[in-house]
């Protein structure tokens, strides 16, 4: 939070980026920075940074049922 208090039901604009991607052979992670504004400003009111995590090769037939999506 920069200048909070954010509140539900009221209108606000969002800019994201991807700051970071990364991977592994069991999973793929995600790195997105948020910056919240009030309508038509420039002023920056919270800012959030998310990491997304995916799991790769989770399951018996993962790699088979990639390969088949992937097809259609």
């Amino acid at each position: 939070m920069h200048r909070g208090p954010l509140f539900v039901g009221e209108p606000y604009e969002m800019e994201r980026e991807v700051v970071a991607l990364s991977g592994s052979r069991r999973t793929e992670s995600l790195w997105i920075r948020t910056h919240v504004f009030q309508p038509g400003r420039e002023e920056v009111l919270a800012t959030m940074l998310l990491n997304a995590a995916y799991m790769k090769d989770s399951f018996p037939g993962y790699e088979e049922e990639q390969k088949s999506q992937a097809k259609a």
